[in-house]
């Protein structure tokens, strides 16, 4: 019955191609449900919420043809205690900016043709979700973990996880396999960014990396939580206070990177200048499909983010200044890097 039910909506999905009102009855199904699949999937879109942008909202870059955001960073200030007579210092305040180049992902141009359709046992929205939905979050996800770690090879906000750096001789300088994940490592992943006026309030990682708090002791979860995860596991959203995100795709990321993030005002932008759009045309007997969306992606505020690694390497990281002089009054942490260039992408992909 199920392969009775394919067959017929693949004959009616072809059939709708040979007029014009079928084609866009068609497209507006498919692009309806792709942008659901996105916004449920999506791990970047949960660390920085999608924000809708225009072409008023944009800027024509002087690089390349390609429409950019212009960003703003809040200026610095400081206050200061004086006597009745004093007067407060001078300064000719100035914002930063940087900007977010847009780019496209798009899924394969699919092609088949109309017998070949005919032939197959399942329906044709199933091949659209496994061959276009998945592959352009898989690249929108790949594309912010990219940007994440140029973040932190930038500012070496890189802690390691104790077991992994509990004996390097022992445990070996350069393994291929991440350590267990041990509650302290999350504590020194928090204090990276709660020891420098911003809060840790979201932690990435992978399904295996998760399990391994599956393994923990009641002494660190205590009676009460210890005895409902051994039946349901851990089933909270938050741990220590902060929310948890976790994801499949361990070949994006991969076992034994753990990433903590501020809050997204802190952080940046996820732009989406257009949303997910589905083309599809049938030129004699052949059938085409494609599926495309337009974002940007910037981290404005690199020092917002910090890594947890549970393994050993001996490659050398990207050293960064974190602290700058100055006279009464000014604060000793650089809270943003625009001004050196730190801010991803720095690199125009044209």
């Amino acid at each position: 019955m199920a392969d009775a039910n394919a067959s017929t909506i693949n004959s009616l999905f072809s059939a709708h191609l040979d007029n014009p009102e079928g084609k866009e009855k068609l497209a507006a199904v498919a692009q309806a449900y792709v942008r659901d699949k996105l916004r449920e999937n999506s791990f970047a879109r949960k660390i920085l919420p999608p924000m809708m942008v225009t072409k008023a909202d944009m800027q024509v870059s002087v690089n390349h043809d390609t429409l950019v955001y212009i960003d703003e960073v809040e200026p610095d200030s400081r206050a200061m205690a004086m006597s009745f007579r004093g007067q407060p210092t001078a300064r000719f305040i100035s914002a930063k900016r940087y900007e977010i180049p847009c780019f496209t992902i798009s899924s394969e141009r699919f092609e088949k043709t109309e017998q070949e359709l005919m032939a197959y046992r399942m329906p044709i929205t199933k091949v659209i979700e496994d061959n276009s939905v998945k592959d352009i979050q898989e690249i929108e996800d790949h594309r912010f973990i990219t940007y994440v770690e140029a973040a932190v090879q930038a500012t070496s906000k890189i802690v390691k996880g104790e077991l992994a750096t509990d004996d390097v001789d022992a445990n070996g300088a350069n393994t291929g396999t991440a350590f267990s994940l041990q509650r302290g490592d999350l504590v020194k992943l928090f204090k990276q960014l709660d020891g420098q006026r911003r809060r840790l309030a979201k932690v990435l990682m992978n399904e295996e990396d998760w399990d391994d708090v599956l393994s923990w002791t009641i002494e660190d979860y205590g009676d009460t939580v210890q005895g409902k995860v051994v039946v349901d596991g851990y089933t909270y959203d938050k741990i220590m206070g902060r929310m948890i995100i976790r994801t499949l795709k361990t070949d994006i990321l991969q076992t034994g990177n753990i990433y903590g993030f501020t809050a997204p005002e802190f952080l940046g932008k996820f732009l989406v200048l257009n949303n997910t759009k589905f083309y599809i045309d049938k030129v004699a007997n052949l059938i085409m499909w494609q599926a495309w969306e337009d974002i940007g992606m910037g981290l404005g505020n690199v020092s917002s983010i910090a890594k947890l690694e549970l393994y050993n390497n001996t490659s050398d990281s990207l050293v960064a200044e974190d602290k700058v002089g100055g006279a009464d009054g000014h604060a000793s942490t650089v809270f943003n890097q625009i001004e050196s260039g730190k801010v991803f992408p720095s690199i125009s992909y044209f």
